[in-house]
């Protein structure tokens, strides 16, 4: 391979934070991206979690709850030269009908997954303007923000990012700094397994009839994935990684769905 095909996906030098990056689709964008080169932080309430992912890459982790402003603006703010913003940080815990869901887990879905993009993305972007960086900014978005699947919490949390990240990369175009979504469709994350195990409770009743967003259409839909499978967490880290480096040097403002075609059935 010629050596400049190869460059386009280093990141050799870039200084990264990835929140939410403890477990699950974070900590593998988290991996992925230091074997890139990057130095990359993981930010996340779960510290001891975030710990372990930085000690195993030769990253630092901070406590970050990216449903606190002040607090998110300290942190980003002081990790010096960052120019690679990874939004990942989300639940789906507070999914459900609206017919039982508490105002309460609602807004907190909104909180987590939307207001949480704000939060991080400003002093991110304000903090590469003012260095005189390029940098780039991917928001971990979902599929069900094109699709109904949750409830209306986080489908429209979701929906919100995506369109977050289309404002925001036209936004800061004129300062050379790229923002796209990466949209993952199912992906056996730890959580899943814990809730299947009886750890965690699940997310909805056992009886799905009290909601069509769990119904028979769910049930088909996700059962129809074109390629067959589920994703793996190294493949929404791949996409992300490619929208941070040079190889996607002229996209901004695009949500890339990597769901094996979940979306289009």
């Amino acid at each position: 391979m010629d050596a400049s095909i190869g460059s386009l996906l280093s990141l050799d030098g870039r200084v990264a934070l990835v929140t939410g990056g403890a477990t699950g689709i974070g900590e593998g964008i988290a991996r992925t991206l230091s074997a890139a080169g990057a130095s990359v932080t993981i930010g996340d309430i779960d510290e001891a979690g975030a710990a372990r992912v930085a000690a195993e890459i030769g990253g630092d982790a901070v406590r970050l709850d990216v449903t606190d402003p002040a607090q998110a603006d300290e942190t980003v703010r002081a990790i010096d030269g960052l120019d690679l913003l990874v939004n990942n940080a989300g639940t789906y815990r507070e999914a459900g009908s609206i017919l039982d869901q508490p105002t309460e887990s609602w807004q907190r879905s909104i909180d987590v997954n939307l207001a949480g993009l704000f939060h991080c993305s400003k002093p991110a972007a304000t903090s590469m303007v003012e260095g005189g960086r390029t940098g780039t900014i991917v928001v971990i978005a979902s599929v069900d923000g094109l699709l109904p699947c949750l409830g209306t919490g986080y489908d429209s949390a979701k929906a919100a990012a995506i369109q977050f990240a289309r404002s925001l990369a036209v936004d800061l175009a004129p300062h050379g700094i790229r923002v796209n979504a990466v949209s993952p469709g199912h992906v056996p994350v730890p959580t899943l397994a814990r809730m299947r195990s009886g750890e965690l409770p699940p997310l909805w009743p056992q009886d799905p009839s009290v909601s069509g967003l769990m119904g028979p259409l769910m049930t088909q839909r996700s059962s129809n994935i074109p390629l067959g499978r589920s994703a793996e967490v190294a493949e929404i880290a791949n996409a992300v990684l490619f929208l941070s480096s040079t190889a996607s040097s002229y996209v901004t403002g695009q949500n890339l769905a990597v769901d094996g075609g979940w979306t289009l059935v």
